[in-house]
Parts: structure tokens; sequence; C-alpha cells
């Protein structure tokens, strides 16, 4: 794994060994970050459900103002400070080490709002549904901002979740990007 493009463009990044973490191929996080451009620029981020961090941190490469990084698993989080490290990366972002919804939650009452949210839980999760609910009825995602989720072609999304209604997918072998945006 590596930073595409960006400031950061060409820093390898450490990933774990085994299947419990599935980074997103180069070849669509490349993709993504095509369509993202436009908006990337001084965004306000959230990475829920990060691993190691290649999303958030292509888009502070990117631009981004500042990322918030959101996992449950603690090694993956120890190598996503070691992400940092390699790529220089000292400010701008903020860890928080525990389950997504209950992070949306906090951020939420704390009020605070993105305009990109990267939502990549493992396939097998239970989270796809109470975090798109959740995203869709309150006011974590700032007007115009963005929700992409991560989920295998077998997993059905539904076209809207409260207020989020799906906008685009992108299709990549099994891999599906769902776009969502307030409408």
């Amino acid at each position: 794994m590596r930073v595409i493009a960006g400031k950061y463009k060409g820093c390898r990044l450490k990933c774990l060994k085994g299947h419990t973490i599935r980074p997103a191929p180069d070849r669509l996080k490349e993709a993504l970050f095509n369509i993202l451009q436009p908006h990337i620029e001084d965004a306000a981020v959230l990475d829920l459900c990060s691993g190691t961090g290649s999303m958030g941190i292509e888009a502070l490469s990117r631009g981004a103002r500042q990322v918030t990084f959101v996992d449950s698993w603690s090694p993956a989080v120890n190598v996503l400070r070691e992400n940092l490290r390699r790529c220089g990366i000292e400010s701008d972002y903020q860890i928080m080490l525990g389950d997504a919804l209950v992070a949306l939650r906090r951020l939420a009452s704390e009020g605070t709002t993105f305009d990109i949210i990267f939502f990549d839980p493992p396939y097998a999760s239970d989270l796809y549904e109470p975090v798109l609910e959740f995203v869709g009825k309150g006011n974590s995602l700032r007007s115009n901002g963005l929700v992409i989720v991560m989920h295998h072609g077998k997993k059905h999304l539904a076209e809207s979740y409260g207020k989020l209604h799906r906008v685009r997918t992108l299709k990549q072998g099994e891999n599906i990007l769902s776009f969502y945006q307030i409408g």
C-alpha cells in the first residue's frame, strides 16, 4: 500500500498480515479520489473503521483540513499511528479507538460535522445499517457532504437511510463503493 498522490505521494504504508483488515486496492482508491478531488481540499473527513488509515492519509495528502480516524481494533490503530509517522504527518488528525457507532454518537454530541465520511467496516459487519441510519437522521454530515461506503458486491444496501440517498455506485471486482448524500 502507498499514498497515491499529493503531499505524501509515494509514502509506503504498513498493513497488517492476514484477512482481518482488507485495505482498499490502489486502483479503487485512485478512482475514488479522482471523483472526490473537487471535494477534498480543506474538507473535514471521518475515516470510520479506518483500519491502518489508508483512506484518511490519502485525504490528508490531497489537502483535507482534518481527518478523524476511528477503529475498534488496537493492532490496526497501532499500525495507523506508525503510518502517520512514516509519512511525517504530525497534525490535522484525531484518532479514536472504539466502536464506530459509539464514536459517531460522541462526535455528534460534541457538534462535530464532516464534509466526507469514509465507512469501510469488515464485510461481515452488522454496522452498515445502524451507522447509515444514524448519519441519515442526524447532523454528522454537512450540506453537500458525502458518505462513501465500501462493501462487498453481495451486500445489499438500501437506496435511502433517512435523509441520506444513494447518488452513485462504483464497482471494481468484488468491491462496491456506494456514495450517499443528504437530499
